[in-house]
């Protein structure tokens, strides 16, 4: 598994990325190109929200954070960052697709969203879909709800809010409001193995250290992966505590 290097976009110019491999001489040489950074945040509240999409946000009016007014100047609004099929319904500022190319990723390059929103994929989605994605920094192809994660503290927020990171802990059930849906394979009942997700977040955690997260659940007293509890930069609320905190 790839360890990311703790980035940021406002020192971020770009970074190669392997296009081809060519076998010659007894040797694989691949051919890269340059791919520099193409987008600009100038985000000023510091506070992001990430949503993915785990069931339990079923229960939560995303529209209440999709039209937060932000105070004056919009100085407190939230970033948002959403996963895959979120497109359907609500239009974050910016949605990370990952998966199976002849699923979500084709579905979303193909649905018209990709002209009007920025939409992060990795190379090789780049690559099989030119003028659609932006490439994800460092691309660590992780799972879309990790990489939104990583790309709000690469922005610099200090606070992020976790919305619909359900995780798994029920054999034979998929936490995911999509599942079952077209671009997801398996319906509700698919197996889904919770360790890759667990790992990855705790990355993220234990990387960008300053960075407030704040998993947001029904209860504050939700269930929790057990790596996660160890973090002391990871916090857990509840819906109501974060519509106070987030002033929604």
């Amino acid at each position: 598994m790839i360890q990311l290097k703790k980035l940021f976009r406002a020192t971020y110019q770009g970074e190669e990325v392997v296009t081809d491999l060519v076998h010659t001489g007894q040797r694989w040489r691949p051919s890269k190109e340059w791919i520099p950074n193409s987008v600009i945040n100038n985000q000023i509240s510091n506070k992001a929200c990430v949503i993915g999409n785990g069931i339990s946000r079923k229960a939560f009016k995303l529209s209440a954070v999709m039209n937060q007014f932000g105070g004056l100047l919009s100085r407190e609004k939230l970033q948002t960052y959403g996963c895959n099929a979120l497109y359907r319904d609500h239009s974050p500022d910016f949605l990370v697709v990952s998966g199976d190319d002849a699923g979500i990723v084709t579905e979303v390059a193909n649905s018209g969203y990709c002209d009007n929103h920025v939409v992060y994929a990795s190379a090789p989605h780049i690559q099989a879909h030119p003028g659609k994605f932006y490439l994800i920094p460092q691309d660590p192809g992780w799972n879309s709800g990790s990489v939104a994660t990583y790309l709000a503290a690469f922005d610099g927020h200090a606070r992020v809010y976790l919305l619909g990171f359900d995780g798994q802990d029920t054999l034979h059930y998929n936490y995911n409001v999509y599942a079952g849906t077209t671009g997801y394979q398996g319906a509700t009942n698919a197996e889904a193995d919770p360790a890759f997700f667990d790992i990855t977040m705790k990355q993220i955690f234990d990387l960008y250290t300053e960075v407030d997260f704040v998993r947001v659940m029904p209860s504050e007293y939700a269930s929790m992966p057990e790596s996660w509890k160890y973090c002391p930069n990871l916090r857990q609320i509840s819906f109501r505590q974060f519509v106070l905190d987030a002033d929604l």
